[in-house]
């Protein structure tokens, strides 16, 4: 009897997650694709890449502008894109995802990440994609992808979201398993383990958070842990280790949540003892002994995270934050005793915090020896008990990412710029830092991708260029006079690319009226916030942090006082 093979043509399945934009020129830039991996994993053990062929965007593709990025996906010609949404992504990705569906209306698109949850404030008012994952998608994703090429029916899960033919949305009813991590991760040798090009690697040990924090997400998408064996998490440091890792970052919601940590711990000393590999956790502090402190440093962990939040016990009750204040310091000071980093997280406009409070907790925590800490804005995620509570605690929030608090019972607007204020004049308590020069001869903040435009020549409709962080040099003897010109091409050009991080940089022949930078800075007002522009330390000041104005000055010699005042301009409205 003749055996008939069928060959069957894979179809594209291609993973997307844009990378956070920022600022910084100096500092590598993260942007983990683990979700894809996983995802393809659970694919591959389910059968399904027979007919789907999983691959992802390359890390130069990641680095390009919607239109650029738009068209990549679509000469990939994908069957299905499956986006991981994050705060800081996830308007410029539906930006994209929407460009790509006009064009190509027949793509299967499938959402999921942290920004998937029944309530979302905007993700589910287009229609936009076909499915909505909320929580771990591994023991989902095969079973979405049997039913988008029509070889079952829709999976009836409580945390997948379906579009319906006549608008809207339906969830399923019925809990999927959780995932084992042993089994969702993919094998230990497999491609995806292994540094990148700056030594960098990352490993998941568990996931379930022994906390229910009302300001987080995670306790509501998984009841419970997995964990990794102690073997296992050792076979993996081993291959990242021969691979070249040089650091690697266990990314567990809490590392010293295992059962078995003291184990690992001493497991990891002695296959690190000659410290080639340095590690990286976030730990519970009001859990960990003098013996597990010491431990760590045998081990060469570099750095640890360590959340406070704040020291006053009404305001962790009220956000359901366990552990005492006096026992988590009592963890950080057997780690700095070892000599290790410590960053300790710090949050205002939490429940009950008053103004009073947060500066307290800065002035008690700036001098702390080997502790670098990070105070950041109380952020109204969806899909946590504390957006559903706001109405108790007086929340009111930006409504988009990254929904910023501004302000509570305890605590206004004003209150939260006091804070502001207290971190930016303390170099070591700064959450993020503001360009170091916006006029000069040299300026250390200017991206790579640098477009020259001469104004002799007349300005483009559109601003030539391809990545997403440009700079574009505008050169001319009369600028003043060219003004309007010049508003009317910042713009346009904001408009064509507004999820860009912009960079005009002027470069006058001669010193120009201050006032040429009141018209170009009112461009920039005119055009509405980017995600940066919402982050506290400049939506709390009214500047602007995405799109920005430089002066850099060539040739001849330019009048010091002069300089000083267009950097005063400057600095007064950028970040």
């Amino acid at each position: 009897m003749k055996v008939m093979h069928i060959c069957h043509r894979k179809s594209p399945l291609l993973f997307i997650q844009l990378p956070q934009l920022d600022n910084d020129v100096a500092a590598a830039h993260e942007n983990m694709p683990l979700a894809a991996a996983y995802l393809a994993h659970a694919a591959t053990r389910a059968g399904e890449t027979r007919w789907y062929r999983p691959a992802r965007l390359s890390a130069t593709d990641e680095l390009l502008d919607n239109a650029h990025l738009t068209g990549r996906l679509l000469n990939r010609q994908p069957a299905v894109i499956a986006a991981t949404l994050y705060l800081w992504n996830v308007e410029r990705t539906l930006r994209v995802l929407r460009a790509v569906r006009r064009r190509a209306p027949a793509v299967k698109i499938v959402v999921g990440g942290p920004e998937v949850a029944r309530a979302h404030p905007f993700l589910f008012r287009e229609g936009l994609a076909d499915a909505a994952v909320a929580g771990e998608g591994e023991a989902v994703f095969p079973a979405i992808l049997r039913a988008l090429r029509g070889a079952g029916p829709r999976p009836d899960f409580t945390t997948v979201a379906w579009r319906l033919p006549a608008g809207g949305y339906v969830w399923g009813g019925t809990p999927p398993p959780p995932p084992d991590l042993f089994e969702a991760l993919p094998p230990p040798r497999a491609p995806v383990w292994r540094p990148d090009s700056h030594g960098m690697a990352y490993l998941e040990t568990s996931r379930g958070c022994p906390l229910s924090c009302a300001y987080c997400r995670y306790h509501h998408l998984r009841a419970g842990m997995s964990l990794l064996p102690v073997e296992a998490v050792l076979e993996r440091v081993r291959i990242l280790r021969a691979r070249g890792a040089r650091e690697i970052r266990f990314i567990d919601p809490m590392f010293n949540a295992h059962p078995r940590f003291t184990e690992l711990l001493l497991a990891l000393a002695r296959l690190n003892a000659d410290g080639a590999v340095a590690f990286f956790a976030e730990i519970l502090a009001d859990r960990l002994t003098a013996e597990q402190a010491a431990l760590l440093k045998r081990a060469h962990f570099s750095e640890l995270e360590v959340g406070l939040q704040c020291r006053r016990p009404a305001v962790l009750k009220a956000v359901r934050r366990a552990g005492t204040p006096a026992r988590i310091e009592n963890g950080l000071r057997l780690l700095t005793r070892q000599g290790m980093r410590v960053t300790l997280d710090l949050m205002y406009a939490l429940p009950r915090q008053r103004r009073r409070d947060a500066l307290s907790d800065l002035k008690w925590a700036a001098p702390l020896r080997r502790v670098n800490v990070q105070c950041m804005q109380t952020l109204l995620l969806p899909g946590t008990t504390l957006r559903r509570e706001r109405k108790r605690w007086g929340i009111t929030a930006d409504p988009l990412p990254p929904y910023g608090v501004r302000g509570t019972t305890a605590m206004t607007e004003d209150d939260l710029r006091a804070v502001e204020a207290a971190l930016a004049v303390n170099p070591r308590l700064r959450s993020d830092a503001t360009a170091t020069r916006f006029v000069g001869r040299r300026l250390p903040d200017i991206f790579q991708e640098e477009v020259i435009l001469d104004l002799a020549a007349g300005l483009p409709a559109l601003c030539p260029g391809r990545t997403a962080r440009r700079a574009v040099r505008l050169r001319g003897a009369d600028l003043f006079a060219q003004r309007r010109a010049i508003a009317a091409f910042i713009t346009r050009t904001v408009r064509a690319e507004p999820d860009n991080l912009w960079q005009f940089v002027l470069e006058p022949r001669r010193e120009e009226p201050l006032d040429l930078l009141d018209a170009l800075l009112a461009a920039l007002r005119a055009a509405p916030p980017h995600l940066l522009d919402r982050y506290a330390a400049a939506a709390l000041s009214g500047r602007r942090a995405a799109r920005r104005i430089f002066i850099r000055l060539d040739g001849r010699r330019f009048d010091p006082a002069w300089v000083a005042a267009a950097e005063g301009v400057l600095r007064a409205a950028c970040y």
